[in-house]
């Protein structure tokens, strides 16, 4: 089994939403320096189900580089 965690994709809303600044402070810890969107993810996705005939156990970060930072 393998697995997709997503970096900095949706936001979120209602009373835990973030204001543009908090936004934008968190994009630039992203190497990337842009959110993901869900193309990115399902990409991830597709790559397991498709390409990765041998691949197991893993968690494929899809953050833009944001844990390279950490």
């Amino acid at each position: 089994m393998n697995g997709v965690s997503p970096g900095s994709i949706i936001w979120p809303e209602g009373e835990n939403a973030l204001d543009d600044v908090r936004k934008q402070k968190i994009v630039e810890t992203v190497t990337l320096q842009r959110s993901g969107g869900v193309d990115d993810i399902a990409k991830a996705v597709l790559f397991f189900v498709r390409d990765a005939e041998y691949v197991t156990g893993q968690v494929l970060n899809v953050d833009g580089g944001r844990t390279l930072s950490n």
